[in-house]
């Protein structure tokens, strides 16, 4: 018997289960009270849920909780071309010059984790510090930070994230989790909530055929952000959820089957402001044409 796509898709399109929202949040209020109970009060910093589950994108396999904290007393800030020769003071800012950097502040962090967790939980990477899962709480990354602003004229800057890489202290790595926030929003009211919907269904597709050996495992970020490149139309015109992933599967394949469909500005992260291909992403267009391919074949579409 031919598998009920429509019903299956149906219901991978439903949030995390109130036990699975129940310990994220277990494991988001641990980290943060372990920080604000340790000797870290001599910075000014804050504590916030970034990624798949504040944006409720999540689904039970990718299970792991980003917390951002962020260091609010250094003040970093580029200018692109646009901006060419305008300076900090230009701007009436004044240069941070106290003696707290990132990687004093992300030491701290993880000697402040290890105090609440014990070592044995806590495992610092390159760029996150990594908590293992417990019986209450997910696993976590947290992500020591400072907050980054690029000025891209006189009145306009992006306000972002720069952490730190272990293996490249000289590599800057921006990214922006509350703009990935704010425009999953708008994208999903925009789209009548079925934005979100479809991210989930195609996390959940991508789950199945990693588990049956279909596939390598697609990141999380990669597949959010292709549906979020998704024109609104693909999710709201078609009236049912086989439709809509299918018009969302088309949609990428044929944008991404040669460097002539995708190095034009269109392709952007979900964030709206990072290019989602360029040379220090972990993945390419390639990677993102192969998934799109093979969930378009394992599904059974025509054409």
């Amino acid at each position: 018997m031919a598998r009920d796509w429509e019903s299956t898709f149906s219901g991978w399109t439903g949030r995390a289960s109130d036990s699975e929202q129940t310990r994220y949040e277990n494991t988001r209020n641990a980290i943060r009270e372990a920080l604000r109970a340790s000797w870290l009060d001599k910075y000014s910093f804050s504590v916030y849920a970034k990624g798949s589950y504040p944006n409720f994108t999540n689904v039970v396999r990718d299970s792991d909780v980003d917390i951002a904290v962020e260091l609010s007393t250094f003040s970093g800030n580029t200018f692109t071309h646009s901006a060419e020769g305008l300076t900090i003071q230009d701007l009436g800012l004044i240069p941070y010059t106290g003696d707290a950097t990132l990687s004093e502040f992300k030491n701290d962090v993880e000697l402040a984790l290890i105090s609440h967790f014990g070592a044995g939980p806590v495992d610092r990477g390159n760029k996150a510090i990594h908590i293992r899962e417990t019986t209450r709480g997910l696993k976590a990354d947290v992500v020591p930070c400072v907050e980054h602003k690029i000025w891209t004229s006189r009145t306009h800057k992006n306000v972002g994230i720069r952490l730190l890489d272990d293996s490249n202290p000289s590599k800057q790595i921006v990214n922006y989790p509350k703009q990935h926030l704010d425009e999953g929003v708008r994208k999903n009211d925009r789209c009548s909530r079925r934005y979100k919907r479809v991210v989930r269904i195609l996390k959940h597709l991508e789950n199945e055929m990693v588990d049956r050996g279909e596939i390598g495992e697609v990141p999380s970020f990669l597949i959010e952000s292709a549906v979020w490149n998704v024109p609104d139309n693909k999710l709201t015109d078609p009236v049912t959820w086989t439709g809509r992933t299918q018009g969302a599967l088309a949609h990428i394949f044929n944008e991404t089957r040669s460097d002539a469909c995708v190095t034009s500005d269109d392709w952007l992260e979900a964030n709206g402001i990072k290019y989602l291909f360029h040379a220090q992403q972990p993945w390419t267009w390639r990677d993102l044409h192969a998934f799109a391919d093979a969930a378009w074949n394992y599904v059974g579409f025509d054409g």
